[in-house]
């Protein structure tokens, strides 16, 4: 019994040393692979922190700091030694891994995002005016670290037509002809694009028409600029509405679908559709069916020149086909914003932008806006006669509207939304625009 029992406990000790002896092998790898594992090294490698697709396989020509550039001693780019600033030209030697080496044997990151190749980067031929209202500097070339040299210097207030734009990776430049016949290349920091007219009729509007019985449109006719105020508030267009109309007939005339020799016949259906005009008021077609042929281009203009109910409504049966999906798309596209047949109500920029696209389509709708039946009335009495202007007027109960293209040197866009306003209010306002814009 004794002998077993010494058995049993020499067994139990060999067990629990057997559990304890790899604790003694354990616990120290644990703690060495943790230190290990939070060390970290002297010196950290920079070139280990980009891709190959980051930096330069070649050296770049007319190579230039983009902006302010570690310097390094070494080609491990370990130990920095300084900096280079934004705009250094750089004198690179050779390729060293990563790493350029400068002919002075120091080294850089051949990094793609700080080092540029200093050309133009892009050259298109444009067809705008730019304006100067300070000292200028004309420089030969778009300006780059190696291009920059001033050519001479323009001084006041200047419209001028820039023929070119060029981007480099200093900014935009514009090239314009001098006086002397030379070309040369101003900053885009330099100049205005918007006419600083649109910003004289703009303080104009806001101290004297920023009422609410008003929306007034202004806009250069060749550029994007705009001036206005309540433009965007919708009024009871009255017979502006014919705009969108003119336009849609003369597309369809530039699209081959019409002819200004086409008849057509003038039926019962022609004032009883939904979005028809009712016939009374101006124009000199009959009020009621009389069942005659009319050509096309009599009906553009009745309806442009005398505002002709009858005739609007024989161009909208016919050419829209009764203010069909298509054209009631393509209206509030233009427009912006959704311009119903019936309800006619648009603020004075939708009608802008309509009688614009009117204009761009040109044509018999666009010039019967000329010699109307009201040129003595509202915009175009305001304006000089030997100035011309496209314009067609809407009117009805205390609602008052004119929207005309004045062709000055630069011609501009003027649409007038009253309620309440008077043939005389409109004229001045036009008169004070014209002030400004002639």
């Amino acid at each position: 019994m004794q002998k077993q029992r010494i058995k049993i406990n020499s067994g139990v000790a060999l067990v629990m040393l057997l559990m304890i002896i790899p604790g003694f092998f354990a616990f120290p790898q644990s703690r060495y692979f943790s230190d290990k594992a939070v060390s970290k090294p002297k010196n950290i490698v920079v070139a280990d922190k980009v891709t190959e697709k980051e930096t330069w396989d070649s050296i770049p020509p007319r190579a230039v700091a983009l902006q302010d550039i570690e310097l390094y001693e070494d080609e491990q780019l370990t130990k920095s030694v300084g900096k280079l600033s934004a705009k250094t030209q750089l004198d690179i030697s050779e390729i060293a891994g990563k790493a350029f080496k400068l002919k002075d044997g120091k080294y850089i990151l051949a990094d793609k995002k700080n080092i540029i190749s200093d050309v133009t980067i892009s050259r298109e031929n444009t067809n705008r005016t730019i304006y100067t209202n300070k000292s200028v500097n004309v420089f030969y070339n778009p300006v780059t670290t190696y291009d920059n040299q001033v050519m001479t210097t323009l001084n006041g207030t200047h419209q001028i037509l820039a023929d070119k734009t060029a981007k480099t990776n200093w900014g935009t430049y514009y090239e314009i002809s001098l006086e002397s016949g030379q070309k040369g290349w101003v900053s885009e920091d330099d100049i205005s694009l918007e006419n600083p007219k649109i910003q004289q009729v703009q303080t104009l509007l806001n101290k004297k028409y920023n009422d609410k019985k008003y929306s007034i449109y202004v806009k250069e006719l060749n550029d994007k600029f705009t001036a206005g105020v309540n433009q965007n508030q919708e009024m009871y267009s009255a017979s502006l509405s014919k705009i969108p109309i003119l336009y849609w007939t003369q597309k369809r005339l530039n699209e081959g679908l019409a002819s200004l020799d086409d008849k057509l016949l003038y039926t019962p259906a022609i004032n009883t559709f939904y979005g028809s005009y009712k016939p009374e008021g101006t124009g000199n077609l009959p009020k009621t069916a009389d069942n005659k042929y009319y050509s096309l281009q009599d009906i553009i203009n009745r309806t442009a020149k005398l505002s002709d109910n009858v005739g609007s409504n024989m161009l909208a049966y016919y050419e829209t086909q009764e203010f069909n999906p298509n054209y009631q798309k393509e209206i509030n596209k233009i427009a912006g914003q959704e311009w119903n047949p019936k309800e006619r109500n648009a603020s004075a920029q939708m009608v802008g932008k309509m009688l614009e696209a009117l204009y761009n389509e040109g044509g018999a709708s666009f010039n019967a806006l000329f010699d109307t039946d009201f040129d003595d009335v509202k915009i175009k009495a305001a304006i000089p006669k030997n100035v011309p202007v496209a314009h067609k007027i809407g009117g009805a109960d205390t609602d008052n509207h004119d929207a005309a293209i004045i062709f000055t040197s630069e011609p501009y866009l003027l649409v007038i939304e009253t309620n309440g306003g008077s043939d005389d209010e409109i004229k001045n306002i036009s008169q004070d625009v014209y002030g400004v814009m002639k």
